[in-house]
């Protein structure tokens, strides 16, 4: 303790600490692992950011449904691959729906395209190619 700065400064032999600086912070500190546990509930938060990061991974994970809300945008970024699997998934994009890639392959069991009000467009800098197993309509 430090009554002159009105700090608490707690350390055990293994170099587990807790400082309370009387300032308003406090540090903890594990040189291995750092578990909390409750029997109900756990709420973080934060009158401005919350920063997570990892030397390695970052798992998550519930048993019901996990819910991200952004007031703004989200972003993810990977230098390897993005997997996502679901029984269905559902996009809604009030504006513009932008997909970029060197090569984009949709597989499905049947395929329909809508354009609910105005013309439809296909364009490619070669050919169009048309391939089917039986006859092929075009009106």
């Amino acid at each position: 303790m430090n009554d002159a700065e009105g700090s608490v400064f707690v350390e055990d032999p293994s170099g587990n600490t807790w400082m309370m600086d009387g300032k308003g912070n406090i540090s903890v500190n594990a040189p291995k692992n750092f578990s909390i546990a409750a029997g109900d509930n756990i709420s973080i938060s934060a009158g401005k950011n919350i920063s997570v990061s990892a030397g390695e991974n970052i798992d998550n994970s519930a048993n019901e449904n996990i819910t991200t809300v952004a007031g703004t945008d989200i972003i993810q970024n990977a230098t390897g691959n993005i997997v996502e699997s679901s029984d269905k998934r559902t996009e809604i994009i009030d504006k513009n729906f932008i997909r970029q890639a060197d090569i984009s392959n949709e597989i499905a069991t049947e395929v329909s395209i809508y354009s609910e009000k105005e013309n439809m467009t296909l364009q490619s800098g070669k050919t169009v190619e048309f391939n089917s197993a039986e006859k092929s309509k075009l009106f």
